[in-house]
């Protein structure tokens, strides 16, 4: 990851102009999908970054079908895959056949017209786990179809090439998540927004942010985080908060968080979505985020994180180990529950510590500038043989 570094952090796009003019002929790109409603500023930084590699981006709306507008619109060099679940997992098992089927006869006919396919693999398996089978099916054949795979670090390149069977290791690239720095407003103080959530500025604020859904563990975090506080006067000035909407097929979540939070006065519970602007009020107002995830590839909630300066608590899991280290989180092992109640309580006792911590994390998050990621991303298009007679011109 070192040829990663770069001087600045920031998101706003940025001139590369060496690279620019050796760049002759535009290169088009359609994401699939890019879901213009989702907040996460991720696939836009991209896209827009890798303008100044004379790339552009067409995209493709969540679960439709796009090989007619490829065919006749788009005309595009790379077919550039972000999230497989849209196109092959749907409310049915019926449905979610046809729709693979659908999927993966449309990049094998782009494919066949010499497309480059190319597939960033944020998780290994949809969120949901449903119909789990097929999704191994169909996550193994479209990894079979695409000339290049793109992970987030070189533990999620390992189980990429073990969990799809990738015979040539090759095709399979590690480049790491763009940070959030100056991506969200970041005005307030935190005695502003302490106020605003009517929490003492004498508290230890630990924060789950996000949205709700089982495997990131928020459930077994709120009861934890009881079993540590609740008639234990050392950890009395420990408060926290979890906001972030539940996800709409796990809303036996947000009674369980709600039934621990009953218990104790020291968990704030705000089940609603948390809108870009009010990202700042609840950072600002934390000493350190909390990532009580069971199972995770790659995280860009702990870039977020990071790009606020803040201290974390998080699993050694996926591409988490490679970008937090102990100078910035307290680490633990998620096979075991007692260990994360063990990083919990570091984290409270040495509250002294987590502001340095905080600016530790940031210094390593400007490192993951997107002007870098870019670049690799663009890379990657370029390391793809070009057909000798191309299919649009």
């Amino acid at each position: 990851m070192e040829s990663t570094k770069a001087s600045q952090g920031n998101c706003q796009p940025d001139e590369i102009e060496k690279l620019s003019k050796k760049v002759v002929k535009e290169i088009k790109s359609v994401f699939l999908p890019f879901d213009k409603n989702v907040t996460n500023p991720y696939q836009r930084q991209l896209s827009e970054h890798l303008a100044s590699f004379n790339v552009q981006v067409e995209k493709c709306g969540s679960g439709e079908f796009f090989l007619k507008k490829a065919l006749f619109e788009w005309k595009p060099d790379v077919v550039h895959i972000h999230w497989l679940h849209p196109f092959c997992t749907k409310a049915s098992l019926i449905e979610s056949v046809k729709d693979s089927f659908v999927f993966i006869c449309e990049l094998a006919i782009l494919r066949v017209l010499n497309v480059k396919i190319i597939w960033t693999v944020h998780n290994l398996k949809n969120h949901n786990n449903k119909y789990l089978k097929l999704d191994r099916f169909c996550t193994k054949i479209v990894a079979k179809l695409c000339h290049a795979i793109i992970a987030h670090c070189e533990k999620a390149k390992e189980d990429i090439i073990s969990t799809f069977n990738i015979s040539n290791h090759d095709k399979v690239f590690a480049i790491p998540h763009g940070n959030y720095i100056s991506c969200y407003e970041n005005a307030i103080s935190r005695e502003q927004a302490r106020k605003t959530l009517d929490i003492a500025d004498s508290k230890t604020v630990l924060l789950f942010l996000g949205l709700i859904r089982p495997y990131k563990g928020v459930v077994a975090l709120a009861s934890t985080f009881n079993q540590l506080t609740l008639n234990q006067p050392a950890n009395k000035n420990a408060e926290l908060v979890i906001a972030g909407k539940v996800w709409r097929d796990s809303l036996e979540q947000g009674d369980l968080i709600r039934q621990q939070a009953a218990k104790n006065e020291q968990i704030q519970f705000i089940p609603e979505f948390v809108p870009d602007k009010k990202i700042q009020l609840y950072m600002n107002a934390s000493d350190v985020v909390v990532f009580p995830y069971q199972d995770i590839l790659t995280s860009g909630a702990v870039l977020l994180a990071m790009s606020f300066g803040k201290a974390c608590i998080a699993p050694r899991l996926g591409c988490i180990e490679e970008i937090l280290d102990d100078r910035g989180a307290f680490l633990y092992d998620a096979s075991y529950t007692a260990v994360m109640q063990h990083a919990i309580k570091s984290s409270i006792q040495t509250r002294e510590q987590l502001s340095t911590m905080g600016v530790h994390n940031y210094t390593v998050a400007q490192q993951y500038d997107w002007g870098s990621v870019a670049e690799l991303t663009y890379q990657v298009y370029q390391s793809i043989p070009n057909p000798k007679h191309s299919r649009w011109r």
